[in-house]
């Protein structure tokens, strides 16, 4: 892996932030889980340090490291804490998008404030009848003089209620294709008629903050609109590739915690009176994951290369995405079951990777539709 996707500038990136996680996460990764709730400092922290800008130029802000860059960071981040990847992620998207869709003011205003971290993201497209198909959204902006009266509501929108801006897609002519009429909006935090449910808890992924936005005659300014009427649909496209290879990295992260847990009980535990990594049925396991593991990061990292060098990834990051996600639920499944009745415990952090993981096939897309994706296009 290192010598097919790395250069010179990743081995600094990687110690210099395994450096940085050593004393701000290591420590209390499990606290997260326990106490069910990401520390925002930390948040902010990891954008003052420029890990929320890889994908920014750095004119405004970033650090401009490239897709490559972006996994590996998020790699990273996902082997000790997968929530705290999570909430990093829309800051990515949005900082993304605002890159790619913005202009100028809107970087200016924006942008710089997203990559160094004073301002944390949420990105709303989900509502009750709209999640696999995106087209469904009935959010709507009606534009009255130099604002947009926005009417709707959003569900399982990570970073509900700590966010500082919402980017919220919304339907802008409602008498044309959603595929045509779909636009996207800056809501800022405490915006009249912006209100924030957090009804749920999740499965897995403790520590995250996931709810509902409704959104009752919120007034935004015309400037917030990004791109231009109409655009959000293909805007949100773009965003999505990005959104599969990050979460891809997620599962990866998740996926290298628990072969190296792995490894290290089967090392340890005796059972008739010998390690049980002696045992082949445990190495047979061991191998089985390393090998699902390196397949799911070659995916992930050949189509960030790819990314990188701007080639359309539609079918590369479903590819990564359903596959990683996949394997990262198998793998943290034979984590358990390596460690037997201490597994299913939580002494040890494999039960937590095994919950983690199963958000993957869900959130981002589900597993079926990514599936679709490629089937669509190896059938153009």
């Amino acid at each position: 892996m290192n010598n097919i996707f790395f250069t010179e500038k990743h081995y600094r990136l990687r110690e210099k932030l395994k450096n940085f996680l050593s004393t701000e996460l290591e420590p209390f990764k499990n606290d997260i889980n326990n106490q069910k709730k990401v520390p925002l400092p930390l948040i902010r922290k990891l954008g003052n340090e420029g890990y929320f800008g890889p994908l920014i130029p750095e004119n405004y802000g970033g650090t401009d490291l490239g897709m490559v860059g972006h996994c590996q960071i998020t790699e990273e981040i996902s082997k000790l804490n997968v929530a705290v990847s999570v909430t990093r992620t829309p800051c990515i998207l949005d900082g993304y998008l605002l890159k790619e869709h913005g202009n100028e003011e809107q970087k200016e205003n924006f942008l710089k404030k997203i990559a160094r971290g004073e301002k944390i993201c949420s990105i709303c497209v989900t509502e009750e009848e709209a999640g696999s198909n995106v087209a469904g959204i009935k959010t709507i902006a009606k534009k009255t003089g130099n604002f947009y009266s926005l009417n709707g509501s959003k569900k399982f929108i990570t970073n509900a209620g700590i966010a500082d801006y919402y980017f919220v897609w919304s339907i802008t002519d409602p008498n044309i294709n959603p595929r045509n009429a779909m636009s996207v909006f800056i809501v800022e935090k405490d915006t009249p008629g912006l209100t924030i449910e957090n009804p749920y808890e999740l499965m897995g992924v403790n520590g995250i903050y996931n709810g509902i936005i409704q959104l009752n005659d919120v007034e935004v300014p015309k400037e917030n609109l990004i791109g231009g009427e109409g655009t959000g649909f293909q805007s949100l496209m773009d965003t999505f590739n990005v959104e599969r290879l990050t979460l891809s990295s997620e599962c990866n992260g998740i996926s290298l915690a628990a072969l190296e847990d792995s490894k290290s009980y089967a090392k340890s535990r005796v059972q008739f009176n010998k390690v049980i990594s002696s045992f082949q049925l445990i190495r047979i396991k061991i191998a089985d994951m390393a090998t699902k593991l390196q397949a799911a990061r070659l995916l992930t990292y050949s189509a960030a290369a790819l990314k990188e060098k701007k080639i359309d990834i539609t079918k590369e990051a479903s590819m990564a995405k359903a596959f990683s996600s996949k394997t990262a639920v198998e793998i943290t499944s034979e984590a358990v079951q390596i460690h037997g009745g201490d597994g299913y415990t939580d002494t040890y952090p494999v039960e937590r990777y095994m919950r983690d993981a199963k958000f993957f096939q869900i959130g981002g897309g589900t597993s079926e539709i990514q599936t679709l994706i490629v089937a669509r296009e190896e059938l153009k």
